[in-house]
C-alpha cells in the first residue's frame, strides 16, 4: 500500500512539474514576443525621447532669455524708482519752500492792509494846497 501511495504522490509531483514547465514555456514565449515588439518600438521611443529633450532644452533656453529680460527690466525699474524718489524729495523741498514763502508773503500783506493815514504819508500842507486849488 505504501508503494502505491508513494507512486501516486510521485505521479502528482511529476504532473505538477510538467504543468509548471508548460506554463513557464508559454510565459517565456510571450516574453520573447514582447521583447521582439519592444525591439521594434525602442528606436521610435528613443527618437521621441530625443525630441522631448530638444523641446525641453529650447524651453529652458527661452526661459533663460525671458528671465534675463525680466532682470534687465527690474534693474531699470529700480533705477527709475531711485530717480522718482529723488524727484519726490526735490518736489517736497520745493513745496515746503513755496509754503514758507507764501506764509511770509501773507504776513507782509497783512502788514500792508492797514492803510496809513493820509496826513502821515503826504508832506505837510499838501492836502490843504490840493483842496485850495480845486
Amino acid at each position: 500500500m505504501l508503494y502505491f501511495l508513494l507512486n501516486a504522490v510521485g505521479f502528482v509531483l511529476l504532473a505538477m512539474v510538467a504543468l509548471h514547465s508548460v506554463l513557464l514555456h508559454v510565459r517565456l514565449h510571450r516574453l520573447r514576443r514582447a521583447l521582439a515588439d519592444a525591439g521594434r518600438v525602442l528606436p521610435a521611443l528613443d527618437a521621441s525621447v530625443g525630441r522631448m529633450v530638444d523641446i525641453a532644452d529650447g524651453f529652458a533656453q527661452r526661459l533663460q532669455t525671458e528671465l534675463a529680460t525680466v532682470e534687465v527690466r527690474l534693474a531699470a525699474s529700480r533705477r527709475m524708482s531711485v530717480e522718482l524718489a529723488s524727484a519726490n524729495r526735490a518736489a517736497e523741498e520745493a513745496a515746503s519752500a513755496l509754503d514758507r514763502l507764501l506764509r511770509q508773503h501773507r504776513r507782509m500783506e497783512g502788514a500792508r492792509a492797514a492803510a496809513l493815514p493820509r496826513e502821515l504819508v503826504e508832506p505837510k500842507g499838501c492836502a490843504e494846497r490840493a483842496s485850495g486849488e480845486a
